[in-house]
């Protein structure tokens, strides 16, 4: 029997984000219509979907909360236990320990990682992220000081950056 994922939307200006979560915790962030570039099912396949905003309410309010600048840190449970292999797992870890207003290189998470081939490596595990924003990849940066690549694209990434800065001193 599959799995049940539930699931709800929120608008937040100018996206409409499509958030899934188990009994366990956040499953998956993305953006409603954009199953074209990262369909939930690739990150988890043989789920059922539920719409249940009862259940969502919760990571929907930090969300709303991240993005007007009042929240730093989430603490809902995120469930990616059955996301991708340890090593992934293990990279997301490192990067969901990146203070807010903070940027780090792929190069930073790798060397915290022992057995890190590469920063290509974590560059790889870290964009295959399936919870945005509350595992901050966003945060994870080229050497060169560009912002590389991110998937909602670089654009995002660059205002996710330039919205936490400015919210960086506030006193919430």
């Amino acid at each position: 029997m599959a799995e049940v994922f539930y699931y709800d939307y929120v608008t937040i200006k100018p996206w409409t984000y499509f958030l899934t979560a188990s009994e366990f915790g956040l499953t998956y962030v993305g953006l409603k219509g954009d199953e074209t570039v990262s369909p939930i099912f690739s990150f988890y396949p043989h789920r059922m979907l539920v719409r249940d905003p009862k259940k969502l309410a919760p990571y929907v309010q930090q969300l709303k909360e991240y993005f007007a600048g009042t929240r730093k840190i989430f603490d809902v449970p995120l469930d990616i236990s059955e996301f991708g292999t340890e090593f992934q797992r293990r990279a997301l870890s490192v990067v969901e320990h990146i203070p807010y207003g903070s940027t780090i290189t792929y190069g930073d998470v790798a060397t915290s990682l022992p057995d890190a081939t590469s920063s290509r490596s974590v560059a790889h595990a870290v964009a295959l992220n399936p919870v945005l924003m509350f595992i901050p990849d966003h945060r994870v940066i080229l050497s060169n000081d560009r912002v590389g690549t991110y998937r909602l694209g670089q654009k995002e990434k660059i205002r996710l950056i330039e919205l936490e800065k400015s919210h960086l001193h506030d006193n919430s």
